[in-house]
């Protein structure tokens, strides 16, 4: 009966073996998986980490580039606003000078009267710096 209990013994003692050995393997495989897990879910986090930090720089120079353009537009209306008040200026100027040239050439000089020739010419101002612009 010993060697009975001896055989039963070693398929018990087996079987236990088989058992712990067979743990230790899904235990390990579960420990490698979980691993994996853990890795992926940090790529994945990182990833939408880098995709918010370049989202926010796009965001960040759109929002520059609009500034820039906006003051660009704004000297650009600036600078017109200027140079259309300055040929207006010009323009008054001239009108103004030929009107005293014409009314100086009609009621100052009935000494010596001009010739119908130069009473229809106009004496145009030469163009000021501000025209060429």
């Amino acid at each position: 009966m010993s060697f009975v209990s001896t055989s039963t013994a070693n398929l018990f003692n087996s079987d236990d073996e088989y058992y712990e050995a067979e743990i230790a393997k899904r235990h390990a495989e579960m420990e490698v998986l979980l691993y994996q897990q853990e890795e992926k879910e940090q790529l994945e986090h990182q990833a939408r980490r880098d995709a918010k930090v370049a989202e926010q720089k796009r965001l960040e120079e759109e929002a520059q580039r609009k500034e820039k353009e906006k003051q660009e537009y704004r000297k650009e209306k600036e600078h017109q606003r200027d140079l259309a008040y300055c040929l207006e200026a010009d323009h008054v100027a001239t009108i103004e000078q030929q009107c005293e040239k014409n009314w100086c050439k009609t009621f100052l000089s009935h000494s010596n009267p001009p010739s119908d020739e130069k009473m229809n010419l106009i004496d145009l101002l030469p163009l000021t710096k501000r025209k060429y612009v």
